[in-house]
């Protein structure tokens, strides 16, 4: 027994339309999945990217001005320390030579009269020892020739004096004594002519033995005269190299103290010394540029990094700023400036800079 209802005209009515909807469903689908398809596959959108560089920030530093090879402080020398200035010939800012006399201590007058009578020790030495060279003078030869020409003359007249003596002795005419007192005068008379003949080769003759003597002589003044020179130079005060007067510290008729006499630079050649942090010593090289500028300084100026210190110190060049790192670790560094820029600063040692070096230079 079927128990299903029908409705005429209705069941073709619902199956009609079922076989409508669902073509359409499937279709649909089918759309919708390949729109799926074609979008998973389009090409990606081309996204512009920006590159990003980073910023080298330049190393800052405080420094000072100094002349290349640093200041020189001249004093006198350790041995006559305490002496007094007598003589200044130098001012400051004046530009020297290398071993001009800058001054002159008040021991000098004492040292030039001790070299004096040195050189006049010598001057005997010298003369004496020519003298020896060139034996007896021909005056002194010509007297003792005759002296012993004269001594010839009275001894043949002793032994004629001697000979008639003996004859006479022989005959009992005279005594033992008379004739003892002639024969005591030809021996006499012998002797004396032996030593003058002996004086007359001697003065003749130039000794080795003499010459040695006298060129000892001679050498030991010369000795003394150098002696007195290099005394005589101590109390000068040179300068060690071309430079220019940054500092007098002993006047005329001071005594020369720990400061010394004066400070000389080489001016001529300006150098920065820099304080750089330990933090930023590692991106220092030698070679870099860097930037120099100061209130004092119309334009900046610029240099070039020549020496990186190898000591790690406390802070040294003056700070205004009262938030300082005063006990801040630093390195030296030293940058030589371009020659424009040393004739700009030359007359500025010793004065604060702010300094820029540049690590990518």
């Amino acid at each position: 027994m079927d128990n299903s209802e029908s409705w005429p005209g209705v069941g073709f009515t619902v199956k009609r339309s079922w076989l409508i909807a669902v073509p359409v469903v499937l279709g649909t689908g089918l759309a919708v999945w390949a729109g799926l398809q074609v979008w998973r596959n389009r090409p990606a959108a081309q996204v512009p990217i920006t590159p990003v560089v980073t910023e080298i920030k330049a190393i800052s530093a405080l420094g000072r001005l100094e002349p290349r090879g640093e200041v020189y402080t001249l004093s006198a020398p350790s041995s006559i320390e305490g002496n007094r200035v007598a003589e200044l010939r130098v001012r400051e800012g004046d530009v020297v030579t290398a071993g001009q006399i800058l001054a002159a201590l008040d021991t000098a007058t004492t040292r030039q009269a001790e070299l004096a009578e040195a050189q006049g020790q010598l001057a005997i030495a010298e003369a004496t020892l020519a003298q020896v060279k060139a034996g007896a003078k021909a005056g002194d030869l010509q007297a003792q020739r005759a002296a012993i020409a004269r001594l010839e003359a009275e001894l043949r007249i002793a032994q004629t004096n001697l000979n008639r003596n003996r004859q006479l002795f022989e005959e009992g005419a005279i005594s033992a004594t008379q004739f003892d007192d002639a024969r005591l005068q030809v021996d006499t008379l012998t002797e004396q002519l032996r030593q003058a003949r002996a004086t007359l080769v001697s003065l003749a003759e130039v000794r080795d033995v003499d010459v040695r003597l006298a060129e000892a002589e001679v050498r030991k003044a010369q000795a003394q005269v150098l002696r007195a020179k290099k005394n005589l130079d101590l109390t000068y005060v040179r300068a060690p190299l071309d430079g220019q007067v940054l500092k007098v510290h002993t006047k005329i008729g001071e005594t020369v103290g720990d400061t010394g006499i004066l400070d000389l630079g080489q001016t001529q050649r300006m150098d920065v010394v820099a304080e750089v942090y330990e933090t930023d010593i590692s991106r220092v090289r030698v070679g870099q540029r860097a930037v120099i500028t100061a209130a004092a300084i119309p334009q900046p100026i610029q240099g070039t990094v020549s020496q990186v210190g190898l000591r790690i110190a406390k802070k040294d060049v003056l700070d205004t700023d009262p938030v300082a790192e005063t006990d801040a670790r630093v390195v030296e560094v030293k940058i030589q400036l371009d020659p424009a820029a040393s004739r700009l600063v030359q007359n500025l040692t010793n004065m604060q800079v702010s300094v820029q070096i540049q690590p990518n230079s």
